[in-house]
């Protein structure tokens, strides 16, 4: 009953695996309304924090449908998703969303979803999947995509070289359709 699955202890164990040592800035978000209020630029929680405001991922973990994820509360469509990260790649700011989630991409919604919210919001990319997927086996490849990330000299230069690094060391990456796309891809 009181079962309380969580990516937080996976990616605190990754943190010091990196130089400099990764911060995790975990928030439990319920609603649509919770998820704008840390990050509503300039004003959210996530702005006024200064080892956060500038962080190259936001990683989402919830369960997901197309173009929109599941909190235990409701559901956020994808439009309450691009309004919550509204201005999130702007000026210097380089950042990618991942959407640790079932099926957000999946099919004409999904993927089409995925691309509006690459221009809407400005971020460099998003990362997510269009299928059902097996926690422990999308967790896999997320670790893998987030280590090999952080340890790259110039990931942004070379995100689509660790994204493919992923599917050739780790073939369920493809099963899942674990996808990327990028500002060049809208």
């Amino acid at each position: 009953m009181f079962q309380d699955f969580s990516v937080k202890a996976f990616l605190d164990g990754m943190a010091p695996l990196v130089h400099p040592p990764l911060t995790v800035a975990h928030r439990f978000v319920d609603s649509a309304a919770g998820l704008t209020y840390y990050l509503r630029r300039p004003g959210g929680v996530m702005w006024r924090q200064k080892e956060l405001f500038d962080a190259p991922v936001f990683y989402l973990a919830f369960h997901g449908r197309p173009a929109s994820v599941r909190t235990v509360v409701e559901r956020i469509a994808g439009d309450e998703l691009m309004e919550a990260f509204a201005g999130y790649g702007e000026n210097r700011y380089r950042n990618l969303v991942y959407f640790a989630a079932c099926n957000v991409f999946r099919g004409k919604a999904g993927l089409e979803f995925a691309k509006a919210f690459v221009r809407q919001t400005g971020v460099q990319a998003v990362v997510g999947y269009a299928t059902p997927v097996d926690w422990m086996a999308s967790l896999v490849c997320d670790l893998l995509f987030l280590h090999r990330f952080y340890r790259d000299p110039s990931p942004w230069k070379n995100l689509r070289k660790i994204f493919a690094s992923v599917h050739r060391d780790y073939p369920a990456a493809r099963r899942l359709k674990h996808m990327l796309i990028t500002r060049r891809d809208v």
